[in-house]
Order: structure tokens, then C-alpha cells, then sequence
């Protein structure tokens, strides 16, 4: 019985603290004459993982926050201090007892963590909001021009529970980057240094009941060019070396022509044994890109040697021996000729309209 008191005056008094800490606590956004103006910055510190199948990113960055609530102004002769500091998930969560503006990541692909977080308040009620995410976003790419593209990756950050009648975002540039630190860059495999930008954006998504609430996000646009030369020297050097070799058979004697089928042929399986095996760092799209291009043109090209043999093995069923070495000696020009023109001509038009 003893214990059985104890405890419930303790669940008693925890009740009570909480009771007065909610009374006193501010339960909503500081009352003014408009909107709280909320200054939102994102530098960004890693970008360790893109997915073009997925359409998808990972990054890393520093989200800062900035508001004044006169609600939480105190005297620094009275406190003791300059500042009043709220450092980690403990102090945050269970220590402050002040409003703050929660934002969710609108665009969130399955994982967002906050591996760190500080509040400063100054004496003025001006209150800074500083935390550490990472997280994984969805964004639309646009791979016609791929591995030759550029794209803009976007988080969008939105305040959650409120409309831009009661909390608006404000881009604040002193936030706002890319770390630049010569010890720690933002570097991604097969892409060049990012550069970001940030904007505020309004707009009034319209619910099932009819009404409409505006409100405003914060996007991050992060713009990074890809390296080609991992996927030219990958793919698209072997497959042309594939591609050359199969024009051999134009040289060689046209009473061979099993030995020019087989050539052909081997090259044919190579290539598509080539692009199976490497279809899966390519992105799984149905648009035609500039690299699919250059595969497809590939592939019929070598088929084409194919037609060559029928036609000169043919020619030479029927005599006409000088009509099939008059092919051979075309097809060693046409076919060069023709493939790096169509390769040209297909890529820079997918380039150009892309």
C-alpha cells in the first residue's frame, strides 16, 4: 500500500507541473496585426545518393529558422544571461515549452531524420531554430539528354498545421548554400559541384469539402551537371570498338560466308549481353535518351552486316563475283560513314528537343 500511494502521488504531481507548464505555455503562434514572418535558410553539406530508376535523391543539410514570439522575451539582468540555449532532443522536447513552426518535408521519399537540433532565444523574444536532417526527396528528372544532362533536384519544405494567414516563410540568403569547406565539399560520383538556390513559393491546394487554404513552402533547388565520361568509357567505348570489329567481315574473302555470319552474330550477342549487364545502372525509363540512342543505332548496325553477307553470299550463288566485292568496298565507307552520322544526327536532335 505504501508503494501503491507513493506512486500515485508521483503520477499526481507530474500530472499537476504538466497541467501548469500547458497553462503557461504558449499554445499557438504569437497574436500580431498579420502573419508570423518565419526566415528559413538550407545549406546543404552531402548529397550522397541519386536514383534515376526511382527518381529520387539522399542529401544532408543544416535547416535554419528564424521568428520573434515577445511572448518568450526575458531581462538579462533578472535571468543571469545573454542568451537562452535549448541544445539537443531532450532539452528541445521536454525542457522548452515554447511554439515553434514544424515543417515536414512535402516531397519526403521514405526517410527523413533529424540527427540534431538547437534553439536560441535572445532577450528581444527573437528565437533562431537550427537543426540537422537527412533525408531522401522526390523530384522529377528529365534523362533525354542523358549521360550528357543536368538536373535540378527540389526539397520542399511547408509548415505544417498553419496557412500563410497565420505563418509565412521568408527566404533568409545568410542561411542559405552550399558548404564550401575545402576539408569537406559536396561531391557525388559521375556529377559535378552542386549549386542551390532557394525560394518561397505560395499556393492553395483545394480539399475534398471545396475549401481552399493557402499556404507557403520553402523549395531548395539544387542544380548539379553529370559527368559523361564514367558512362562513355563504360558503355559507349566498347560498344563502338563492338561495332568496328563487326565491320571486319567486309575484308574478308565472300566464299566465307559462315565465317562473316559468325562474326557478325557474336558480335550481335556480345553487344546485347553487354547492355543487359549494365541495364541496371542505367535509368529504367520509356522516353528515348541520347545513350539509348546510341545503343539502338549500335545494334542495327551490326545487324545490317547481317544483310550485307545475305546479299554478297547471294551475288556470289548467282556469279556475279564483281557486284558482291563492289558491295564490300561500298559497305567499308558507307557503313562508318553512316553510323557516326546517324549517331550525330539522332543524339543531337534527342539533345536539342530534350
Amino acid at each position: 500500500m505504501p508503494w501503491t500511494r507513493l506512486c500515485y502521488t508521483f503520477v499526481l504531481l507530474i500530472s499537476l507541473t504538466a497541467a501548469a507548464t500547458a497553462k503557461n505555455s504558449p499554445s499557438g503562434p504569437p497574436q500580431k496585426d498579420g502573419p508570423v514572418i518565419v526566415d528559413i535558410g538550407f545549406l546543404l553539406s552531402n548529397v550522397s545518393e541519386i536514383s534515376e530508376e526511382d527518381e529520387t535523391f539522399d542529401f544532408e543539410g543544416v535547416l535554419s529558422l528564424r521568428w520573434q514570439d515577445p511572448r518568450l522575451a526575458f531581462d538579462p539582468t533578472v535571468a543571469g544571461y545573454d542568451q537562452r540555449y535549448y541544445q539537443g532532443q531532450f532539452q528541445f522536447n521536454e525542457v522548452f515549452d515554447g511554439w515553434w513552426p514544424q515543417l515536414i518535408l512535402a516531397n519526403k521519399a521514405g526517410r527523413l531524420e533529424r540527427q540534431g537540433v538547437m534553439l536560441r532565444i535572445e532577450p528581444n523574444g527573437v528565437v533562431h531554430y537550427v537543426e540537422e536532417i537527412d533525408a531522401s526527396a522526390q523530384s522529377r528528372l528529365n534523362l533525354r539528354r542523358y549521360p550528357f544532362d543536368s538536373q535540378t533536384f527540389m526539397a520542399i519544405f511547408e509548415v505544417l498545421g498553419f496557412d500563410s494567414s497565420q505563418v509565412q516563410l521568408r527566404m533568409d540568403p545568410g542561411t542559405t548554400g552550399v558548404w564550401t569547406d575545402p576539408l569537406h565539399k559536396v561531391k557525388v560520383p559521375q556529377w559535378h559541384e552542386p549549386s542551390l538556390d532557394g525560394a518561397v513559393v505560395e499556393y492553395a491546394p483545394k480539399y475534398m469539402d471545396g475549401h481552399v487554404t493557402p499556404l507557403t513552402a520553402f523549395q531548395v533547388q539544387i542544380h548539379m551537371s553529370r559527368d559523361p565520361w564514367f558512362t562513355l568509357r563504360l558503355v559507349a567505348l566498347p560498344v563502338v570498338i563492338f561495332v568496328m570489329l563487326s565491320w571486319s567481315v567486309f575484308w574478308m574473302d565472300r566464299s566465307s560466308v559462315g565465317d562473316r555470319m559468325d562474326i557478325s552474330f557474336i558480335g550481335i550477342l556480345t553487344v546485347v549481353a553487354y547492355q543487359i549487364m549494365f541495364s541496371e545502372k542505367l535509368p529504367k525509363i520509356s522516353y528515348i535518351t541520347v545513350m539509348m540512342s546510341f545503343m539502338i543505332i549500335s545494334f542495327v548496325a551490326m545487324c545490317a552486316t547481317v544483310l550485307v553477307n545475305m546479299r554478297v553470299s547471294s551475288l556470289d550463288k548467282l556469279g556475279h563475283f564483281d557486284a558482291g566485292d563492289k558491295v564490300d568496298r561500298a559497305c567499308r565507307y558507307l557503313f562508318p560513314m553512316g553510323y557516326a552520322l546517324a549517331i550525330i544526327l539522332t543524339g543531337g536532335f534527342i539533345y536539342r528537343w530534350g
